[in-house]
């Protein structure tokens, strides 16, 4: 399992996954907000696919998510856009 950092920048941040790195098997994530209130969106494919994953994070509160069983297989790429001054989302892959 690899872990994957996406850091805002301002107040937003995005990481691509594309398709050339084959599918990707997301195990969980670990949502951190240090001054405000963080959200984490994460999409099959690119900015325009569907949202498989939304969590919420309260300011200074670290906020684990782990999927049941083997994870989300996301096929087609995976979009991440994290909002939230300070914050910090923290990616579990395989």
């Amino acid at each position: 399992m690899d872990t994957r950092q996406v850091t805002v920048s301002g107040t937003v941040g995005k990481q691509v996954f594309a398709t050339t790195y084959g599918s990707v098997l997301l195990r969980g994530l670990n949502l951190s907000p240090l001054s405000a209130a963080a959200y984490v969106a994460v999409r099959d494919g690119n900015a325009s696919g569907t949202v498989v994953v939304e969590h919420h994070a309260v300011s200074n509160d670290s906020k684990p998510l782990i999927f049941p069983g083997k994870g989300r297989l996301f096929r087609n790429g995976m979009h991440v856009k994290v909002l939230g001054t300070n914050a910090k989302c923290y990616l579990f892959i395989d």
